[in-house]
């Protein structure tokens, strides 16, 4: 028998996986400008293909969750990793063809959605409490160096060479995830001794499938949660740029200083949100419950100081997306462990995910529309009705959340 590895090197091993993800998926994003000038493409047409990624993501993660429940988890994350691989390398090679474009870059969100719910799945399995909830911490920062490494490098690979080469950088770092998770992946989860460890407890297996109806009321308000969740923590990241620019006469240097230094304090906000968890709470929802309410708090203050300079806005769009972050730990991060015994712990994890890709996609098209019909004071005011609902979600699931956690 094969050793296993541990809790905590499985923690950095997936971090890796997930760094590699992010930088797979986010790197067209950071570099449709270059696009843009380099093929002639029109914003607008080169942005459905980055909609094209967000719609097949949300979707994978709800399909990808439920056959990450019926089979191998560790054999769905390499089809995932060698997957968006293959299409970073193959993309710059396609740019004649705007629907070439969307196709591949569509195959990609559906292979990025094969991770997240099988990486839950198999630390839930395999970890004690105490130690999952370090491990969720330490991946999901794996998100956020993505992102910084994204655009650090970025604008000097553009400078130094062309738009295509961030993608083939993404590509060997995503080939490097495909080598070690090859080598290694036998020895994250071994099935026959979860089924066993499950049955000795007599509590139900991974293949016996089910859903415990006194989840179902809390988790349809978990639902809503992490869907404003969504809206707040992609909507003010991708559309701070603009507010900035429009309001501050800021330029793109800014812009990408401001999304720097957004995923720099995420990372904060995930350590900082899995310290209260661990030291307050223990309950995921009232730890959510709280998070949200700094949110709200925070976009409340940026609606009444907007005016009084680009400093103000900086940090209360910082201090929103932080705590939004901290929410999706929480929702994202910590729920679907609660499943552990009803063998739809992959299912449950991709299923509210999508969530956010859902909140995502009503944000970025709505503040934009928001924006350019009523102004920014109007928009940031109708993120802070966002974040009060975010928080009330919680906050009616809380009550029903305990009980069933409980039981």
């Amino acid at each position: 028998m094969k050793k296993m590895i541990s809790g905590k090197k499985l923690a950095w091993l997936f971090a890796y996986v997930y760094f590699a993800s992010y930088v797979t998926r986010i790197n067209l994003a950071a570099v449709i400008q270059e696009v843009v000038t380099d093929t002639g493409y029109e914003k607008s047409a080169l942005s459905v293909i980055l909609v094209c990624m967000s719609i097949s993501y949300g979707i994978g993660q709800i399909i990808n969750g439920w056959i990450g429940d019926h089979i191998k988890p560790q054999n769905l994350i390499f089809i995932g990793l060698i997957t968006a691989t293959a299409v970073n390398v193959a993309l710059p090679f396609f740019t004649s063809s705007i629907t070439a474009m969307c196709i591949l870059w569509t195959v990609n969100g559906f292979a990025q959605a094969m991770m997240w719910p099988p990486i839950v799945k198999i630390m839930v399995s395999t970890m004690d409490e105490v130690t999952y909830g370090e491990a969720s911490v330490i991946v999901s920062l794996g998100s956020s160096v993505g992102t910084i490494f994204v655009y650090l490098t970025a604008p000097l690979i553009i400078t130094l060479l062309s738009w295509e080469f961030v993608l083939f950088l993404s590509a060997a770092i995503g080939l490097l995830s495909v080598i070690l998770w090859a080598f290694l992946k036998d020895r994250t989860y071994d099935e026959k001794v979860i089924l066993s460890e499950a049955k000795a407890s007599s509590s139900n297996s991974a293949r016996n499938f089910s859903f415990p109806r006194s989840a179902i009321f809390p988790i349809i308000f978990i639902a809503l949660a992490i869907v404003f969740q969504g809206m707040l923590r992609d909507g003010v990241s991708n559309w701070m740029p603009s507010l900035l620019s429009e309001t501050f006469n800021m330029g793109n240097s800014a812009s990408i200083l401001c999304t720097v230094s957004l995923s720099a304090f995420s990372m904060v906000a995930f350590i900082l949100a899995g310290v209260f968890y661990k030291k307050l709470f223990k309950n995921e929802v009232a730890c959510a419950t709280a998070i949200f309410a700094i949110s709200t708090v925070s976009a409340l203050l940026l609606s009444l100081l907007l005016n009084t300079g680009a400093v103000a806005a900086i940090v209360f769009m910082t201090l929103i997306t932080g705590a939004n972050h901290g929410v999706n730990l929480m929702l994202i991060g910590h729920v679907p462990k609660r499943f552990r015994k009803y063998g739809n712990i992959s299912t449950i994890s991709g299923a509210i995910n999508s969530c956010t890709y859902v909140g995502s996609a009503i944000a970025t098209y709505g503040i934009a529309k928001l924006s350019e019909s009523f102004g920014w004071p109007v928009t940031v005011a109708i993120w802070c009705i966002i974040a009060a609902l975010g928080t009330m979600c919680s906050l009616i699931a809380m009550p029903k959340w305990k009980k069933f956690i409980q039981k």
